[in-house]
């Protein structure tokens, strides 16, 4: 992303200048704002759908800890878990109803990650 910003500019402001600091900050982070923003939220949505990793790492306990820091489990690991296992209705249709939360909030996320950089492609062109 950072390779992206025109060496025309980078080199405007090393020509007023500006300390590679001042360079970075002024030019270079607005200019690749849209662009970062866009690669955190999906690196965030990707990370909502992750399940085996996450699960190995924060322990699989299927309760609520006292601490941050306890053991605990996520949505999509309960669904990866517990499928195989659901006997009757009611079980397969919580776990369903899991799975449709989850993508729920997915999209939730990506789409106000769309709708950021829509505003801030908006905003970065009516400043031009």
């Amino acid at each position: 992303v950072f390779e992206t910003v025109p060496d025309v500019l980078k080199e405007s402001g090393y020509g007023l200048g500006a300390t590679t600091w001042e360079v970075i900050w002024q030019v270079v982070v607005p200019y690749a704002r849209t662009g970062m923003i866009g690669g955190i939220m999906l690196g965030l949505g990707r990370a909502l759908g992750e399940t085996m990793a996450v699960t190995f790492v924060i322990g699989n306990a299927h309760r609520i800890g006292s601490s941050l820091l306890a053991p605990g489990t996520t949505i999509s690991a309960s669904i990866a878990n517990e499928f195989t296992e659901a006997v009757g209705d009611l079980y397969s249709s919580s776990l369903i109803a899991l799975g449709a939360l989850l993508f729920l909030i997915t999209f939730s996320v990506i789409a106000a990650a769309r709708f950021m950089l829509l505003r801030l492609e908006r905003r970065a062109l009516s400043s031009v």
